[in-house]
């Protein structure tokens, strides 16, 4: 006890205190301990496992170009029943009006939503038989009543194609036009006709619309005059053929190579596409890219000042049917007033004209028909 009361050990305990004192102060000071570091030494444990690293934790993100949302069709609707005989040009009334703002809210431009069933509402019911593959009558049946009411999207005819393009078809003689992947308009129109012509900056060739991936290139505003007619707002996309506006938009494809749209449509059409926006032209092409339409065998040039070269030597084969049936000659040549023993010396003569034997050669006068007046179409 003597010892312990010595003031050399108090002074040696509390070196070693201090120095303790002195270390865990030092280990909370290094941890963030701050004024707790007398508190308890094991709680600043803890402590250094609070700093975990969440960089490598976060997910990847993954490309979404495959996942692209569905469009949204257009819900069903229970169209008006249809008188006998259903609605045609001319027909006016409520009918007509609630069919009228059906196709317009499917993108058949019908013109003016008014009751009144006008050409510009003819030309939208054809777009929509021309969709379906029906009957192009422009009036509005059961079929097309059926049509409109259960109607969805078409199907693209491009696979991946642009969410900004246009897309003609050729078979079916409608043209699509979508804006950020979505249907904008559904237009009737009326593409090259397949038949040879005459007229053009090229000379004679045949009205055909080529299919394959172009792109808008210029426009011109108004009325255009060409060699080969008027175009009305025409958007060029493949050298001289060109989207336009023209009065006549038959069923049927009738043009030099242009793609005729309906006038009302034609009026907005420039501002619903842009520069080198892709328009594609899908199916079968008339003239020598395809199957031409009507008469493939009767093609021939408008007018036939340019066949004789094709024809056989002399003009006189085209008298020669007349002539043919050598038989009958000498008959005529009896009926001859009174010297009918001269008439018969000289018959003989006559009958040596086998030179009209060679006269099946005007078996060719088709040619007489090669000159349709069909040929070329009254508009570009």
């Amino acid at each position: 006890m003597r010892k312990l009361l010595r003031p050399g050990i108090w002074i040696v305990i509390a070196t070693v205190a201090a120095v303790f004192s002195g270390a865990l102060v030092g280990f909370a000071y290094v941890f963030g301990l701050g004024d707790d570091a007398g508190s308890d030494v094991f709680s600043a444990v803890p402590v250094t496992a609070r700093e975990p690293t969440t960089t490598t934790t976060r997910p990847r993100s993954r490309p979404t170009t495959t996942t692209l949302p569905p469009i949204e069709q257009p819900p069903f609707v229970e169209m008006p029943a249809l008188p006998a005989g259903g609605l045609s040009q001319g027909d006016s009334g409520d009918d007509v009006l609630v069919y009228e703002y059906r196709m317009k809210t499917l993108r058949f431009d019908p013109g003016e939503v008014d009751g009144v069933f006008d050409s510009e509402t003819r030309y939208a019911v054809e777009a929509v038989q021309k969709l379906f593959g029906v009957d192009r009558t422009g009036r509005i049946d059961e079929g097309v009543r059926f049509g409109l009411s259960t109607f969805q999207w078409p199907k693209a005819m491009v696979k991946k194609g642009e969410p900004d393009r246009a897309e003609v078809d050729l078979d079916r003689q409608v043209m699509v036009v979508y804006r950020d992947r979505e249907v904008q308009l559904i237009t009737p129109v009326s593409s090259g006709s397949g038949k040879r012509f005459c007229g053009g900056d090229q000379g004679c060739q045949y009205a055909t619309t080529p299919p394959g991936r172009y792109t808008f290139t210029w426009h011109y505003n108004g009325w255009r005059t060409s060699k080969l007619g008027r175009l009305y707002n025409p958007y060029y996309f493949n050298g001289g053929i060109a989207v336009h506006g023209y009065s006549s938009v038959p069923v049927y494809n009738a043009s030099h190579g242009c793609v005729r749209i309906p006038m009302h449509i034609a009026e907005y059409f420039p501002d619903l596409v842009f520069k080198d926006m892709p328009i594609y032209v899908v199916g079968t092409a008339a003239g020598p890219y395809g199957a031409a339409p009507g008469n493939p065998t009767t093609p021939g040039p408008p007018t036939a000042t340019t066949t004789p070269a094709t024809t056989p030597p002399t003009a006189t084969a085209t008298t020669g049917p007349a002539t043919a049936p050598t038989t009958t000659r000498p008959v005529t040549s009896t009926s001859t007033p009174g010297t009918s023993a001269t008439t018969a010396t000289t018959s003989p003569a006559t009958t040596a004209a086998p030179t009209t034997t060679a006269a099946p050669t005007t078996t060719v006068p088709p040619t007489t028909a090669a000159p349709p007046s069909t040929t070329a179409p009254s508009g570009p």
